[in-house]
């Protein structure tokens, strides 16, 4: 894993999110973060807690309950670097 996605991880882990992530550095979603897990589902909640920690949308727009995948928690999301 590169350094940067387990810093990441490891940062939401300390703010009680548990998710897989990987930056995104080519193509048209670069400089976003995608991050995920299949076992939560994302709500108000959860897009919640990604905006305190000044996550946004791709666009760069604040998550809300359709930035996610069909109900499972799955986003692209900029945040500017919190390391």
């Amino acid at each position: 894993m590169k350094p940067e996605n387990k810093e990441m991880q490891e940062y939401l882990k300390q703010h009680g999110i548990k998710a897989s992530v990987k930056r995104i550095d080519k193509g048209s979603l670069r400089g976003t973060w995608r991050l995920y897990n299949s076992k939560l589902l994302w709500d108000e909640k959860l897009s919640e807690k990604l905006r305190k920690l000044g996550f946004r949308d791709f666009d760069g727009n604040p998550l809300h309950k359709y930035s996610g995948n069909g109900g499972l928690f799955s986003v692209f999301a900029r945040i500017h670097n919190p390391f």
